[in-house]
């Protein structure tokens, strides 16, 4: 893709710093909504995997199930509303589109991806966050008319405030914008994007606080020794990120050559993660909260495999039934499991080589750089989740190592095409 070029600057930076605002609006309104239903589902809000704990095992059983089809319901009905509607993918828009961005369709999507969320399915809040604020860019570019660069340059303005509201973290979200969706560096995008992306965050930090989403034990200053251990935990988890996405692959296919109607797959995806809940409540949502307690406790590794195993089985599940959402949560999930399982396997070789928090913190950055292939990503993304800084200089040396290896082992890009985006 070309760089965004632009024939009037200060039009543009306005209509970003709005778009920034917009998305960070629309970001808070969906997560209102998945709270009120969550209020409406157990009588609290917060934490999915806490609420699944709650319940007995039959409705943490049932409910991702229910869910599932309400939002297989939702979307094969929607079809037929969307009929003439253009496309919502916003990847495409932005890559090789004119920024357009269907209202219904995105709409529709949303709405689906709502139900599958609220009621435990595993899969990322992230997917119709960052939708709904690239559709409000989108929507910006129809106040006026504007050349075709500009009105890619604004719905990826959104893209970027969607990020940056959902985790929190607008310098990543610029890279994830330049590295993942347009995938290299345009420099007269980015006053546009970091404004619209620091708007993002500055209306969520109002109205909410803006905090790292996690947050880790204190971590000691890594030694010669620990950078040698880190940098063997990049290998281990590089080598691994091509078996995520085959396994990935492999469930899409086999859920998308059932012979049945979308949303009884999609009530099968849903049972299958509430047949896995009926064990191990952890299996509800994206994965944060297990994620948050891996690191500040030293869990067993039997545990910890048992829980990455399931949890890649549920996310295939939920994905591979034609859910709406994204994977990057899941994602993270995979890598703290992973590292800290690889981090075990270490301090069995030398005892005390790697803290436990500090393994799985490298572990993150590890897979995320591997599975998108987007180290500079990897590494903002763990500084502004984690605000743990000192451990920069291993996050930056596993998130190249990672990616290195995974890239020579085969390993493509997770958001190689537009249908991976999507999801």
């Amino acid at each position: 893709m070309n760089a965004p070029h632009t024939s009037r600057p200060w039009q543009t930076l306005a209509l970003a710093l709005c778009g920034g605002a917009l998305g960070a609006l629309l970001v808070s309104g969906f997560q209102g909504l998945l709270h009120a239903l969550e209020w409406l589902m157990a009588g609290r809000s917060g934490s999915l995997v806490d609420i699944a704990r709650q319940l007995p095992p039959w409705q943490r059983a049932l409910a991702p199930a229910l869910g599932g089809l309400l939002a297989g319901v939702i979307l094969e009905q929607g079809r037929k509303w969307l009929s003439g509607a253009r496309a919502g993918d916003y990847l495409e828009a932005v890559r090789v589109g004119d920024g357009y961005l269907s209202l219904r369709r995105t709409l529709l999507n949303s709405l689906s991806s709502l139900s599958t969320v609220a009621s435990g399915g595993s899969i990322g809040r992230e997917g119709a966050m960052v939708a709904l604020s690239a559709l409000g860019g989108s929507l910006l570019t129809r106040l006026a008319p504007m050349s075709l660069p500009r009105r890619r340059l604004l719905t990826a303005c959104g893209i970027a405030a969607g990020w940056a509201a959902a985790y929190h973290a607008p310098l990543s979200a610029i890279a994830f914008v330049c590295e993942v969706v347009w995938r290299r560096l345009a420099w007269r995008a980015l006053p546009a994007l970091s404004l619209s992306a620091l708007a993002a965050s500055l209306t969520v930090g109002h109205l909410f606080g803006l905090a790292p989403l996690y947050q880790p034990a204190p971590l000691p200053a890594p030694d010669r020794l620990a950078l040698a251990g880190y940098c063997l935990l990049a290998v281990l988890l590089g080598a691994g990120a091509p078996l995520f996405l085959i396994a990935m692959e492999q469930g899409r296919s086999l859920m998308s050559r059932l012979p049945v109607r979308l949303p009884l797959r999609m009530a099968l995806g849903g049972a299958i993660v509430g047949g896995l809940a009926w064990f191990w409540p952890q299996m509800w949502g994206n994965g944060y909260s297990t994620v948050s307690w891996l690191l500040v406790n030293n869990a067993a590794w039997q545990l910890v495999l048992t829980l990455l195993v399931c949890k890649l089985a549920a996310t295939a599940a939920t994905s591979g039934s034609g859910a709406v959402g994204g994977i990057f949560t899941p994602m993270l999930f995979a890598g703290a499991a992973g590292g800290a399982l690889a981090g075990q396997l270490l301090n069995l070789l030398l005892p005390g080589w790697l803290p436990p928090g500090g393994a799985v913190l490298v572990g993150m950055a590890a897979f995320l750089a591997a599975t998108a292939q987007a180290p500079v990503l990897a590494v903002l993304m763990l500084m502004e989740l984690t605000g743990a800084y000192r451990m920069l200089l291993p996050v930056v040396l596993a998130a190249l190592l990672a990616a290195r290896i995974a890239r020579r082992l085969g390993g493509r890009a997770l958001y190689r095409d537009e249908d991976e985006i999507r999801r």
